[in-house]
């Protein structure tokens, strides 16, 4: 394989989120799969500063233009809201002349591969010889429904999505009745879409096993593959002994202008770290992660003992000595890459059903899945004041990320797309 191609919809470095991670992950195992091959990235900026820090890995990078205002809403009016044919993921997204651009980019440079990010950039397929691969990441339309369960802890249904929106759309998209008009709207374009674009590709691609192994079945595609995070558990720090951790130290991860995680902050500092800090009057809690929204920031002021960091150069950092990972998600598909991660430092993590969905690590022993508000907070509680079982999960939780989620598991599937 001489040429692999990447269209993404942002950067795919650095790895500041679960996404970015994801695709950088997939590079690695294709420049280490084919040493010779040439990776070139073709991509939106979504932050100029990044540019600087392209890995090693990608040979090239051209940046993609996203289409003008009139542009955008000519596709929102006539191709979402008139014909119902684009989700708005898709119409903000798709430009006339971008799609030019990689048409002839294809054309003149022949890749063997192709690699589109999301379903909001599979418009811009183009015709060529190479493979053709879209990665869901995850089910956008399942998790846009589950979002309207949980309708009032979440500042911006559409997150920084909205952003991409023209200026009068983004202005009456922020009224809440249009708001979960608008998520309901966009989970049934989604649905559709999603199923009616997979068979214009070879291959396709999800974090989680388990949700292609149900999209195969939905669609019949021949070739639909689930390739989760690699994570490498920190051996070195298992081997040392029980680690050092402040065991008043909660911590909660995530890219916090994303509905999933700033709801999920609100509704744990709300309803749980109430009734954790008058148990523990010590306990602090940070929110960790970038672009906090204003309901966020808010936590900070209003909640005592609750701390946003916002964006940290060093995660790992921040998380290592925490007694334990909170992830108490009210929504969400897929594998959630942050979890993973806390279990592979071996920060124990209490979480729920929506936050362990793709996982099958054993409550009790590899980490804690919480059915109530009050089984939450009685595991919190544990791992804060019992150092014998904070050490046993930790250690548990190491084991199981190396069994199911090191390089050499996760490496599987992207080798037979490529052979």
């Amino acid at each position: 394989m001489n040429k692999i191609l990447f269209i993404t919809n942002r950067l795919p470095f650095p790895g500041t989120d679960g996404r970015k991670n994801m695709l950088l992950q997939y590079i690695r195992h294709m420049k280490d799969i084919y040493p010779g091959s040439e990776i070139v990235n073709l991509s939106f900026v979504d932050d100029p500063k990044y540019m600087a820090q392209r890995p090693e890995e990608i040979g090239r990078l051209v940046p993609l233009h996203p289409p003008g205002k009139l542009e955008k809403l000519y596709n929102v009016l006539v191709h979402s809201l008139l014909r119902r044919k684009w989700p708005l993921q898709v119409a903000v997204y798709y430009s006339r002349k971008t799609h030019r651009q990689i048409r002839d980019f294809i054309r003149e440079e022949e890749p063997d591969f192709v690699l589109y990010d999301m379903v909001r950039v599979a418009e811009y397929l183009a015709p060529g010889r190479g493979r053709k691969v879209l990665s869901y990441d995850d089910l956008l339309s399942l998790r846009y429904r589950r979002q309207l369960d949980w309708f009032q802890y979440i500042p911006s249904v559409l997150g920084g999505f909205s952003d991409k929106l023209p200026g009068v759309l983004k202005r009456f998209a922020d009224l809440k009745f249009v708001q979960k008009w608008l998520i309901a709207f966009e989970s049934k374009l989604l649905a559709s879409y999603e199923q009616q674009v997979a068979p214009r590709f070879d291959h396709l691609i999800f974090t989680s096993p388990d949700e292609a192994h149900n999209f195969r079945k939905t669609t019949r595609h021949e070739s639909c593959h689930g390739i989760p995070m690699k994570v490498e558990p920190d051996m070195l720090a298992q081997a040392r002994g029980a680690r050092a951790y402040d065991k008043n130290k909660v911590v909660f991860v995530g890219k916090m202008d994303i509905p999933h995680n700033s709801s999920a902050a609100v509704y744990f500092c709300g309803k749980i770290w109430p009734r954790i800090k008058q148990a523990n009057p010590q306990a602090v809690f940070y929110i960790v992660g970038k672009n906090p929204t204003p309901e966020v920031l808010r936590l900070q002021r209003e909640c005592p003992g609750v701390i946003v960091t916002g964006e940290v150069d060093d995660v790992k950092r921040i998380v290592g000595d925490s007694a334990l990972m909170i992830a108490p998600l009210l929504f969400g598909t897929g594998i959630k890459t942050k979890i993973l991660e806390a279990m592979s430092w071996g920060v124990p993590v209490v979480t729920n059903r929506i936050g362990s969905e793709g996982l099958d690590a054993s409550h009790g022993e590899d980490l804690f899945v919480c059915d109530s508000e009050d089984e939450m907070v009685k595991n919190v509680l544990l791992l804060m004041g019992d150092s014998e079982m904070n050490d046993s999960i930790s250690g548990n939780s190491i084991r199981y990320v190396s069994r199911r989620f090191s390089g050499s598991a996760t490496r599987k599937n992207m080798e037979l797309i490529l052979s």
